[in-house]
Parts: C-alpha cells; sequence; structure tokens
C-alpha cells in the first residue's frame, strides 16, 4: 500500500495552534489570517488612555492627519483615532503646499477640471504626484475631496479642541514653515495644536533611535524622530515600536473624540 504524502506547511509562529491545523488551508487565507493578527497586535499593542494634556482646558475632540504623506493617516487610522476622511489624509503634499491651502482656504487645492496633473502645485512646490488614492478627474473622488474640504473648514469654526499630526520625511523639512503654519492655524480657529514630527534619515542599521523636541510655539510641537525602520516604501512603519513612539505623544492628550462635525 503506497502512503499519501501530504506537504509539510511550517508551523505558524503562535502557540496554542495544534499541528495540521491549517494543511488544507489556501496560502491566501493564512497570509491574510497573519495580516489581521499584526493588526489587532498593533491595536493591542497602544497605551491606554492616560493622557491628562488640555488644548486650553479642553478634551481633544478632533485628531486630523495633516499630511506630508500618508502616514499619519495610516497611524491614526490603526489606532483607531481617525474617525472621518480630511484632505491631507491620502495625499503627497509639502508643508509649504499646506501652509498655501490653508492661507487660500483650499481655493486651488483641487487641480482644474480635466487636468491630470496640478500643474501650479508641480511648478511652485515639485509637486509631480499628489493625488494617491483618488482621482480629482473621477467626478466620485472629486466629490470626496470637495466633502473633506468643506469638513475641514466646519471644523475650523468649532471651539472643540483639535489636534492636528504632522509627519515629513526627511527631504521635506516641516522647520522652515513650523512657525508660519502654527500661527495662521491660531489665526484661523481656536483650540488647535500641531503636533509636526520631522523624520531623520536612519543610523546605524537602525539601532539609534531618537525623539527629540526641535520648536515648540503655542502649545504646538516639532519634533525630530530618528525611526528603526523605513517607511518611505511600504507608507506605514515595519516595526511597530516608531508607530508607539509617535502615539506615545499623541496619547499625552486627554483624547474624547467625537464624530465629524
Amino acid at each position: 500500500m503506497s502512503e499519501t504524502h501530504l506537504p509539510v506547511r511550517r508551523a505558524l509562529p503562535q502557540s496554542g495552534i495544534k499541528p495540521g491545523t491549517y494543511d488544507f488551508t489556501p496560502d491566501f487565507l493564512i497570509s491574510l489570517r497573519t495580516t489581521l493578527r499584526r493588526y489587532q497586535h498593533r491595536r493591542s499593542s497602544k497605551m491606554p488612555g492616560y493622557g491628562t494634556r488640555e488644548i486650553n482646558g479642553h478634551r481633544v475632540r478632533h485628531t486630523i492627519a495633516m499630511g506630508t504623506h500618508c502616514l499619519p493617516a495610516t497611524i491614526l487610522k490603526h489606532a483607531e483615532l481617525r474617525r472621518y476622511a480630511m484632505p491631507f489624509d491620502w495625499i503627497h503634499s509639502t508643508p509649504g503646499m499646506i501652509r498655501h491651502c490653508l492661507e487660500n482656504n483650499f481655493e486651488d487645492f483641487l487641480p482644474a477640471q480635466g487636468e491630470s496633473r496640478h500643474q501650479r502645485f508641480r511648478d511652485r512646490f515639485g509637486l509631480q504626484d499628489i493625488f494617491l488614492h483618488h482621482d480629482p478627474l473621477n467626478p466620485d473622488d472629486r466629490v470626496y475631496y470637495l466633502r473633506a474640504i468643506e469638513r475641514f473648514r466646519t471644523l475650523l469654526k468649532s471651539r472643540e479642541a483639535k489636534l492636528i499630526l504632522m509627519i515629513s520625511r526627511p527631504s521635506n523639512p516641516i522647520s522652515w514653515h513650523f512657525p508660519e503654519i502654527v500661527d495662521l492655524l491660531n489665526r484661523m480657529t481656536t483650540n488647535v495644536e500641531l503636533l509636526a514630527i520631522q523624520l531623520q534619515p536612519q543610523r546605524d542599521k537602525g539601532e539609534s533611535v531618537g525623539m527629540e523636541l526641535s520648536q515648540e510655539r503655542k502649545g504646538s510641537r516639532l519634533y525630530d524622530y530618528r525611526p528603526v525602520s523605513d517607511e518611505s516604501a511600504l507608507g506605514y512603519f515595519p516595526d511597530v515600536m516608531d508607530e508607539l513612539m509617535i502615539l506615545r505623544l499623541i496619547y499625552q492628550y486627554h483624547i474624547d473624540l467625537v464624530d465629524a462635525p
């Protein structure tokens, strides 16, 4: 009698799973399960809501991602701190572009109808590809952006406390624009603080890690952060420690989120 040899599947790096449990599970389901457990781990790893820092005596009711790429929105989303879409969530921008959009109330945030690229932002800010996940040429996506812009304008009229998160890569310095953006935000709305993170190049293969306060203005802060891992090709940090270092700053606040105004 011949023996039937089943393919040997490497055991999952997890305790409490009986050998052979996943012998007949398709590989794509194994991958999906691993991904889901990864995000579950990231959520469960977050610090508890112990923060006491308030903005002018107010609890933080709104957390907003404000560029300069997808990382701030991703971090807030993973931590379940992102309640609604904002204009800068899933685009490439620069601190100069963000300042410009705030100054002119987002009047030219979207390219003109029929333009495949934003010629003005390409010429002024050197941005080639801005809208990575939604296409302003698509009517539904254009409505998405217009709705996000109007939501941001409405939020600025609110007296509820707003914490804005900005993260920028080494080639895209925040420090040149930080004081002007802080002053601009404080003229446009009340009870707002900007938490800005300037990423620094990795050093010593990720063994040298550091978070250092660089500037502080009207309660807003700019930090220089040298991460363990490189997020530039992924849009998220492969090492959860980097995400937790930034979340540690966010969780200093007394967070009591509400839905979009």
